[in-house]
């Protein structure tokens, strides 16, 4: 019986062990993995470009602002969202905190709404006013962006460079081409 101990206590050691060996790695693995992830994006003239979108909206535009940003997320942008002045605070604290939920925005922080709302009308020096305001805004949050894009809640869903041709031409518009090539060989 002594060496069965022994040989049982010998085992139960070795197995404890190793399971706190792998209690302390996974807790160690998981802690440096909770920081940012390295963010290696270089920006000039042998990198591709980066863009600054504008993404703005009125009252009730927040769910459409924040798909048409996770439409065209990508690390290497930096965005500014804006919710009009008819919005309310609630409203704008939501969508701040849908954007801070997106890991990879945590991650890059390259996201931003806007807190000091502006009248928005899509006519007028109003319009050209808070687009000039918002390039301003981003160039001095971040001036590595090469092309400034402006967007509206009423842009989404945005149709893909893949989907255009499916949508370029109807029937009708085959139709119309094809009796004009007909009347123009006619002649």
């Amino acid at each position: 019986m002594g060496a069965e101990r022994r040989w049982l206590f010998t085992l139960f050691s070795a197995a404890m062990a190793s399971l706190f060996l792998v209690l302390l790695f996974s807790i160690y693995a998981f802690s440096s993995f909770g920081g940012t992830f390295p963010t290696p994006i270089h920006h000039g003239p042998h990198h591709p470009p980066s863009f600054a979108y504008y993404i703005s909206g009125s009252r009730g535009d927040r769910s459409q602002i924040f798909r048409l940003f996770l439409a065209v997320y990508h690390p290497r942008n930096r965005y500014l969202l804006h919710l009009g002045a008819e919005a309310s605070d609630d409203e704008r604290m939501a969508l701040a905190a849908q954007v801070a939920a997106v890991p990879a925005v945590r991650s890059f922080g390259n996201a931003d709404v806007t807190w000091k709302p502006s009248r928005l009308t899509h006519m007028g020096a109003s319009d050209i006013a808070s687009i000039l305001r918002a390039a301003s805004v981003l160039l001095k949050v971040d001036s590595g962006w090469d092309w400034f894009i402006t967007l509206g809640a009423s842009d989404y869903p945005l149709i893909t460079q893949d989907g255009k041709p499916s949508f370029g031409l109807s029937q009708s518009d085959l139709i119309f081409g094809l009796l004009i090539f007909c009347d123009v060989w006619s002649k």
